[in-house]
């Protein structure tokens, strides 16, 4: 491993990104499940609030407002920042704030707590948090306290550049003049393949520098050079992005591209080994992606291909506006079909 010096008190924020979120799982789910009906009821037995909503949709999110409890189906194609508070599309959950979205809403999680004794007194406490990005390539690097020492894990990745059209495998090298803030001068290896549509990666290896210090570094692998796009969320001249000891790539909240990528380590038996990775295999491809307190509501049950809520309970807020919410259900009904993404939420709002 390279290891690269910092100094002592260096705050690193390392947000791993829970790859099974994107496995798309449909599963049988339980068939005790009512017919679906999407919508709000009110519990009269608890004086809890029961919310279906029909997140299905894998291409845009379905939002709800605690509020006015309108319902929002094509989150992307509605311009108002204030007409939901929480949205979720597949088993992806995001709060309307932060990386998420243009307003104010912050969210904690208290846990597996009885739902009946969360009170508005707990929100003092609580650890409060807007949705931030989750970068899916967060593992390139292992921080070691004592030391203060980044230590490169030299991972092999691969990935589809912005235009969506041409491969590429990269490893990174080394942070050289890295400090407390700075992030210094990013070393990489890479191959990027010329011909589009191609999955063959065996080629000549190349080099560059990417340098970012306290600020921002663009890479575009179709020229082998850093660039400064003028408007990176809408470019299509850039492919990895670094600031603040993370990684992004264009696409999803980073930016308009295409891109997408692989954990090609896990295909080598030396995962440093970039030579040996030479061909793509047809594997899923994971973005970075917005996420929440509520990201990982869920544990995935391998034997049955089901999602099982943790039955963890958030608190969400906007402005004085302060609610307690369960994940209650992944499946319903329809046509005594059992259907995956058809959410049921239990929530209230507290005085």
């Amino acid at each position: 491993m390279r290891r690269t010096p910092l100094i002592a008190g260096l705050g690193l924020v390392v947000l791993l990104a829970a790859c099974s979120d994107d496995d798309d799982p449909t599963g049988p789910g339980p068939e005790e499940n009512p017919d679906f009906t999407e919508g709000t009821t009110l519990d009269e037995a608890t004086g809890n609030f029961m919310t279906s909503l029909d997140a299905s949709n894998a291409e845009d999110f379905t939002g709800f407002s605690f509020g006015s409890q309108n319902i929002v189906h094509d989150l992307s194609s509605v311009a108002a920042a204030d007409n939901w508070d929480i949205a979720l599309s597949r088993e992806k959950v995001k709060l309307n704030g932060g990386a998420s979205g243009e307003g104010t809403v912050e969210g904690a999680s208290l846990g597996a707590v009885d739902f009946a004794s969360v009170d508005a007194a707990m929100a003092d406490e609580a650890e409060w948090a807007s949705d931030a990005i989750e970068y899916f390539m967060d593992n390139w690097y292992t921080y070691n306290p004592t030391t203060h020492q980044l230590d490169m894990t030299e991972y092999v990745y691969s990935m589809v550049d912005a235009s969506g059209d041409h491969w590429v495998k990269f490893r990174i090298d080394a942070l050289t003049g890295a400090a407390q803030g700075s992030m210094g001068t990013v070393e990489i290896s890479y191959f990027f393949q010329s011909e589009a549509g191609s999955k063959s990666l065996d080629g000549d290896i190349q080099t560059a520098s990417i340098d970012v210090g306290f600020g921002v570094g663009y890479f575009d692998f179709s020229t082998g050079q850093q660039v400064m796009p003028s408007d990176p969320l809408t470019s299509m001249e850039w492919d990895l992005v670094f600031t603040q000891f993370t990684m992004g790539m264009n696409s999803g909240p980073n930016g308009s591209g295409e891109c997408g990528a692989f954990y090609a380590y896990s295909e080598l038996d030396d995962v440093t080994a970039i030579e040996d990775f030479t061909t793509q295999p047809e594997a899923p491809l994971f973005t970075d992606a917005p996420g929440s307190v509520m990201t990982e509501w869920y544990d995935y049950d391998g034997t049955t291909h089901t999602l099982n809520s943790k039955d963890h309970v958030y608190l969400v807020r906007r402005g004085d506006a302060l609610y307690k919410v369960r994940i209650d259900s992944y499946y319903g009904s329809i046509n005594g079909q059992p259907a995956s993404a058809h959410y049921t939420l239990i929530w209230d709002e507290l005085d």
